[in-house]
């Protein structure tokens, strides 16, 4: 089994509104039964994780393997950050058969072009 990300962009460096693509590849021992990829944010940390999923694009499950483009455009909001107690992390995921089979690529979403970093105000 082999399922790969590759973003023609900087995962690191990207900013609210921009428009990125890529290349996703996969090569299962089965054709699969669902497959989607997905563009959404999630928080990490303490509480209840929240999960918001921005876009989601499904593709074709006839072959075990395959290629494919992918193209989303960033919304403005929200951006990545990480506190004290929570973090809030972008990603793509290739999933395959409702997540037995995933793929993540992390992202960092910043107008500064790097991750917010919150800090204690005394």
């Amino acid at each position: 089994m082999n399922i790969s990300l590759q973003l023609n962009q900087d995962p690191t460096g990207l900013v609210p509104g921009q428009v990125i693509d890529g290349v996703a590849e996969w090569d299962l021992e089965d054709a699969p039964k669902r497959a989607a990829l997905r563009l959404f944010w999630y928080t990490d940390g303490r509480g209840t994780q929240d999960v918001g999923v921005v876009e989601e694009l499904a593709l074709p499950t006839t072959h075990r393997n395959g290629k494919g483009t992918f193209r989303f455009t960033i919304p403005t909001l929200p951006y990545s950050f990480q506190g004290q107690l929570i973090t809030l992390k972008w990603a793509i995921e290739l999933v395959f058969n409702k997540g037995k089979q995933v793929e993540r690529l992390d992202l960092i979403v910043s107008p500064w072009v790097e991750q917010v970093k919150l800090q204690k105000v005394d």
